[in-house]
């Protein structure tokens, strides 16, 4: 079982469920107008820690900190787009850093830390806001068991 995917599928669940009228979608970037609200994964970068014992081999368990992104995009009037993305923002952190089912996927079941937030307005027809909300996982990668 790879672990980077179970996180994910898992973080996607976590994310929709902040506000189930949001659709959910994952790595995909031209979302707006009627696909709005959307809550988008984007699976995100990963590196392995270099601080593995000395004589490993190539089948050497593994530290992954992998770090995906969750986007809320939304339309609302201009006065409100803030106050709502801020709000999804609270909750999502929230429901990823307590959620056991998340928890028991990275190392010693407490190895998420959030990362930070950027957002993003535009104007249209009506305001168009987007938050995204990052959350570094580390994981164990067990190499030759990843695929099955």
């Amino acid at each position: 079982m790879d672990p980077r995917e179970a996180i994910l599928a898992r973080l996607l669940i976590v994310a929709g469920s902040v506000d189930a009228s949001f659709s959910k979608r994952r790595n995909e970037t031209d979302v707006s107008g009627s696909n709005l609200p959307a809550v988008i994964l984007f699976d995100g970068e990963e590196v392995a820690r270099e601080t593995d014992p000395a004589g490993r081999t190539a089948l050497t368990l593994r530290h992954i900190d992998m770090t995906p992104e969750v986007q809320f995009r939304l339309e609302s009037k201009a006065e409100d787009v803030g106050t709502k993305l801020n709000l999804l923002r609270a909750k999502l952190i929230d429901a990823v850093l307590a959620d056991a089912d998340l928890l028991a996927l990275t190392v010693n079941n407490r190895a998420i830390r959030y990362q930070g937030s950027m957002t993003a307005t535009e104007r249209g027809r009506s305001m168009e806001g987007g938050i995204g909300v990052a959350f570094t996982f580390t994981y164990i990668m067990q190499p030759g068991s990843l695929a099955g």
